[in-house]
This record gives C-alpha cells, structure tokens and sequence, in this order.
C-alpha cells in the first residue's frame, strides 16, 4: 500500500440548529450538542408547515436556519511530510469551515464536490476540532426540496508531501478496435517539498479481475512547491467494451516512487467506450446505434430526505433497470460521487447537469463569482466515468435566446469544450414562454429562436417540443434533437405544448433517428415542486418510496427487450392526490394494478394490459374474454400503443394474462406463464407497502415490499410461472 489513505469521516459528528456566537472557536462547549453521523439532512426531521415561505418549493419542511456541525479527531504522523485534506461531496448550502478556530474556506454551492487543506492548521497527535456552519436563510431557494445541512459523504485524506492531486488524473482512450484501445492518462503531481524531487511515476492499466493490461511509466523532476501535469501512454490488447448492457470497467492506478519507496498510489476506474454522434444516424455506441430510454431524477430519496444512502439508491435504479431504463438525466445539479458509481457498474448512461437556472433564483447571487469554479468541480470530478456521456449547463434558463442568455451559453459550452473536448455539452431548453409572445406565436417564430439555440450547443435538448421536432430538423438537417424532458403519458399536440394528446412520446424517438433519446419527467416522484397539502411531485414512474406504479409498465413495454405483459384497471372512483392544476398534463388515467374493487360490484370495469407481445389474452375465473394482437393496435382508442384494453364485469377471483411471445422470444419463458391477481371476498386488500429504515451505523436502509394474506389466508399479489 501506498502513503495515501482515504478514511470515512462520517461518525461522531455533533450538530445543532441555530446561529451559535464563536462555534467556530476549539473551546466553545458543544457538550449539550445533538450527537449524529453524516449524511444528515435535518430539514426532513421538521414537522411540515403549510405556512411555510416557499413551502411549496421545499415540501413545506421548514429549512430557513443556520446549522452548525463540530467534530473532534486526532491525528497521528505516519510521516514527517504529511499532508492532511478534507472532502466534503455536498453542504447544502453557503457553508464555512474552520479548523481548530481557523478559517479554512468557504463554499456556497450546495451540490458539488470539494476539498481543504488541513495541513497548517493540524495538531499532531491532540485534539483537533472542526467546525461548519451551513446558512439556509438565503431565499429564494431551489425549485424542489434541497435539503439542509452535510447531506452527503465526507471524507479524511492523508498523502506525502509528493502526491497526484484529488481529481488530478484524466483518462482518455482517444483510439478504439476490436484489436486494441490507445489510453491515455494525464496526471497532476504536487510537490509541497521546498526542493525538486526525482521521482518514478508508473501507471498500470488493469481489467475488472485486477489483471495487468497496460503499463508505463516515466522518470521526471517536480520543483518545488509546484505542480505539474504529465502525460503517459499506453494500449489495453482486444478491449472489453463499456456499454449499458455491458458495464465492464478498468482501473489506472497511477504509483509515485521516490529512492525505490512508494510515496503515493492513485487509482480512478475508468471504462473504455466510443460515442459517436451522426446527423445523420444518431447516438452510435460502440458503432451500435443506441436511443437513449431514459429519466430525468432528482436528488433526494423521499422520506429519507437529501441525506444519501446508497442502498436506497441503488434499489431505485434497479427499479429502472427492470423497465428497460438505460439513461438517466441528473436534474438539475451534479449528483453524489456513489450515484456515479452506481451509473458505472449497473450500466446506465448519464447526462451530468450543472446548474438549474443561472441568474435567477437560488445561484443569482452567486453566478458571477462561482459558475466557473462549481462549473469545473463538476467536470474535473466526473470526467473519468464511462457512464457521463453529455455535460448539460442548464435547464430553462432565464430569457431564454435573448442576447444575454446567449452570450452566457457560449461562455459556459465553451468552458466545457476546454476542460474536456471529448464529450458533447447541451443545455435544456424550455418550450418558448420567452419572450411570453412566443408562446402563442407561429410555429415559424419558434423554428427561428430555436435555431439561435442549436447553433451554440451539441444536441439540441429539448423539454417538451416533440410537437416540433420535425419542424426543427426541416430548418436545421445536420442538428440532433435529445428530449431532455418528456411528458410520462401524453404529448403536445399542434402549437400547444399541453395538447393532452394520448401518444407517449417515445414514438417520435423510435420513429426519427435524428432524434437520440428520451428522459421522462419524472423517472421517480420527488418532494417539492408542489402546492399544499401536497408534499411533492407525484406524477413519476415510481412513487418516493421506490415502488412501481401502473404507468410504468407502458413505459417498460416500450422499452424493454424482454416480454413484458402487466394488467392495470382504469378506476374512475380512485382517491386522486392534491395536485397543482398546472402539473395535471404530467398525469396519465388513474389506474390500479390489483383487483379489489367492491365499489365496481355489478359493474363493468375496464382492464388494460401494457405489453409487447404478439397477443394477449384476458381470463377471469378460467373464463376467456378473448384474445387482441397487438398488430392490431396500431393506434387504440387513447392513441397509445402497446396497450390492450377489455372490459369486464368485476367479479372476485383471479385475473390472468397468459403470454404468446414473439418468435424469438419465445424459448425464454415457459408457454403457461401467467401473472395473476388474486381476490376473495369484498374487502380483501390487494397488498400492503412498507418501507422499513434500518440505520446500521447510521449508512443502511432495507426496503420490504410484503405481499399480505386475508383471513381465509389467501395470497392477494403474486407472480406465477411453471
């Protein structure tokens, strides 16, 4: 092992709610304290108040305070040249830091990643003590619920005086055959000795079973207090390709020796991939065409608040990874680190998002002295993970294709382009409510204030358009088009972004290979962005607590590879939720997927099965209700496809599906395989949902989905298959 260790800083923390006079200070008595670990979110601890500022915004969870966080440590030498930082992967929001009453730095930006030197300030071997205030009170706030307070990991690093600088190595692999990959990886090296140092830097390439593929390294002289960026070169023979369905990652782990002694070792997972983007073809991965089935999330994980969980996490996307999911859209701030990894190993591609808005809101105040540094925190942090293939700079920024807004864009696109040529950069672009004539305006006015747009981005991202899309690649042929936010259900229809017109729009992706994907608003329900009573966003595919709902099957039906059959019962008499009437184009028909309607006793009830098999068939109760082929489906009563609807009375017992799959397919299920929903009696309940947090030292979260038995202990969810 190298000199460099990289030590979890999360437990022992002490927090309290308040503005506290000289906190700051190492003998202020903390004592009285609230004793907790990091990730801490202490906004979501709070009662809701409907008579919040900005409750709406914020899920009505009271933030508008200062916290304070303080932590004693001690530090033992392994070395006489020793470097002490500190990382911090998220602080929402205008946090300071100080160590042992010094003043460390500052940081306003609440959702990127950042690092301090500890060194000067560090007792050897006594008691240390860190302490971070977190100002809330500044309004306005972010458009959904931000949380509040050291939400995300932190992290206590320990180098020699000689070491690669934190997010110091790029990895590039500029060529790519089937026979070899060229790599490159250039590398910051810091010296804080006073004197030059010669020193040996090797790089070792290795595969996901630690083999050695790769190796180079090179004798160099670093001067002192400097830092210096080298470059080596070397080649991985027949490659292992990353993609979604093949999410193979390498390592380049980068080793310093000074008189024959390791001094340092720095590693960074990387993955070795070609995106191509074609006018003409669209997204080429790996020289495959490849549409993006993607989803826009945000950040925080519904109870559990923006305090992040990794188990929580990954139980999500592998929720999106089960409809078919191979892209999300991080909206609209960079993520935690771990979710990037998460996106690495489960094999999903990402576009990595900056900023919300730039001049208005939460970053008015900030944008002048900071979009560079939080710009670049962002590119430097994610560069070398294989899954972020587009850097996005914005989302429905403000006055939108004025001069302003445009010279701004050209700023921060071509920001991007110097700090990493090797990805596209898009910016998502709200549908012409500025200036407000737009919105009523001509198609035509809208074609030309877009193309404004397009000729200063990569992709033209756009949120809600597909009513224009052709439109658009009329006026501008060479220019591909990424829905960077679509509508779960309906569609814009004509001049009218709310058209309510029953088509998912993924069928202007499948049907126009200049256009490259699609990312659903919203992959998962989220607080805020909302009115009271209600606490959030609740037109998702997936509710907060990480559970599938009906519409999700269409989306997944679209999709999805494998078979894909799901009932759904459209229901008339469902308890809606509260919602702002302006969300309600972002709803799709209330519909349930069990069985257990007493209000429908002697009624007809209509049922609906999402599905991309050649024909389904209803049975109730052993009874046939007959069989639809989906190729008669073309367009169905909602315009939407693949979907098949029955009407039925509804009568207690078991409902089933069985499948006739598609030729190729069909070796991968059994013939009679069947999803069944059982019912008995008229108040049998269909099943029972239940999120169980368990916090092992604070870091763990179990979710239970439990299926629950009535009286006559009869099983009321289940699926078969012989």
């Amino acid at each position: 092992m190298g000199s460099r260790v990289i030590m979890p800083f999360r437990t022992d923390w002490k927090f309290i709610e308040g503005n506290y006079t000289g906190a700051e200070k190492t003998d202020y008595n903390d004592g009285h304290w609230q004793d907790l670990h990091i990730p801490h979110d202490w906004s979501i601890e709070k009662s809701f108040d409907p008579h919040m500022l900005y409750g709406g915004n914020q899920a009505y969870l009271p933030r508008w305070s200062v916290g304070w966080y303080r932590k004693h440590f001690n530090v033992k030498p392994s070395s006489p040249k020793q470097r002490v930082y500190i990382q911090f992967d998220g602080i929402h929001s205008n946090s300071e830091v100080w160590l042992n009453g010094h003043f460390v730095g500052k940081r306003p930006y609440g959702y990127v990643s950042f690092q301090y030197d500890l060194t000067p300030y560090i007792r050897w071997d006594e008691d240390n003590v860190i302490a971070v205030k977190v100002d809330n009170t500044l309004l306005p706030p972010d458009r959904w619920y931000s949380g509040a307070g050291i939400y995300r990991n932190v992290w206590l690093i320990y180098t020699d005086y000689l070491h690669v600088t934190e997010w110091g190595t790029t990895i590039t692999t500029p060529e790519i055959s089937p026979d070899e990959a060229k790599v490159s990886a250039r590398i910051k090296i810091s010296n804080h000795h006073e004197h030059t140092v010669e020193c040996t830097i090797k790089t070792e390439i290795l595969d996901s079973q630690g083999q050695l593929k790769g190796k180079i390294e090179n004798r160099v002289a670093l001067a002192g207090f400097e830092t210096e960026e080298i470059e080596q070169k070397t080649r991985v023979i027949e490659p292992e390709l990353w993609s979604p369905d093949n999410p193979v990652l390498y390592e380049a782990q980068t080793t310093i020796y000074c008189d024959n002694t390791e001094v340092d070792r720095y590693r960074i997972p990387f993955g070795i991939r070609e995106v191509i983007l074609d006018s003409q073809k669209g997204l080429l991965l790996n020289g495959s065409s490849l549409k993006l089935k993607g989803v826009c999330i945000h950040h925080d994980l519904g109870c559990l608040g923006a305090a992040y969980h990794d188990t929580a996490m990954k139980r999500r996307l592998e929720k999106l990874k089960e409809m078919g999911c191979n892209s999300i859209r991080f909206a609209h701030n960079p993520m935690a680190p771990e979710l990037l990894d998460l996106c690495d190993h489960m094999g999903f591609l990402v576009v990595d998002e900056a900023f919300d808005k730039w001049k208005s809101l939460s970053y008015e105040h900030v944008y002048d002295e900071w979009w560079a540094k939080d710009l670049e925190a962002m590119l430097v942090r994610d560069r070398n993970h294989p899954s972020v293939f587009m850097w996005s700079v914005g989302n429905e920024v403000e006055n939108q294709g004025q001069p302003s807004m445009l010279n701004m864009l050209e700023h921060l696109v071509a920001f991007c382009h110097e700090k990493d040529p090797t990805r596209p950069v898009t910016c998502a672009l709200e549908p012409h409510n500025t200036p407000i004539s737009l919105r009523d305006g001509s198609i035509e006015a809208k074609v030309e204030h877009t193309k404004l747009l397009a000729q200063r981005v990569d992709v033209l991202g756009l949120n809600y358009q597909e009513q224009w899309y052709e439109h658009y690649r009329a006026a501008m042929p060479d220019t591909l088009i990424l829905g960077t936010e679509t509508f779960p259900y309906y569609r814009g229809k004509d001049n009218r972004v709310k058209g309510y017109l029953p088509l998912n729009p993924w069928f202007d992706v499948a049907n126009h290979d200049y256009v490259i994907g699609q990312f659903v608003w919203s992959g998962i329900d989220y607080l805020g962005e909302t009115s009271y009573p209600s606490k959030g966003w609740s037109s998702g595919l997936i509710d907060t607590c990480g559970f599938r709902k009906p519409v999700s099957y269409l989306q997944q039906s679209l999709w999805s590879d494998q078979p894909v059959v799901h009932i759904a019962v459209f229901n008339e008499y469902m308890k809606s939720e509260y919602n702002p009437t302006w969300t309600m184009h972002w709803k799709s028909p209330a519909m349930e997927d069990h069985w257990t309607f007493p209000e429908y006793a002697g009624k007809l009830i209509r049922l609906v099965t999402f599905t991309n098999c050649e024909s389904v068939e209803l049975i109730v109760n052993e009874e046939s209700y007959g069989e639809r082929k989906l190729a008669d489906y073309e367009v169905t009563l909602l315009d939407v496809r693949p979907r098949d609807e029955y009407e039925t009375a509804h009568i207690p017992g078991a409902v089933s599906v069985p499948i006739e799959e598609l030729a190729e397919q069909l070796s991968l299920l059994p013939a009679d395989s069947k999803i069944v929903a059982y019912c008995r009696g008229p108040y049998c309940l269909m099943a029972v949902r239940a999120i169980e947090l368990l916090q092992a030292h604070g870091f763990k979260a179990r979710h239970l989905d439990k299926s629950v038995h009535d009286w006559n202990d009869f099983i009321l969810n289940e699926v078969t298959g012989s």
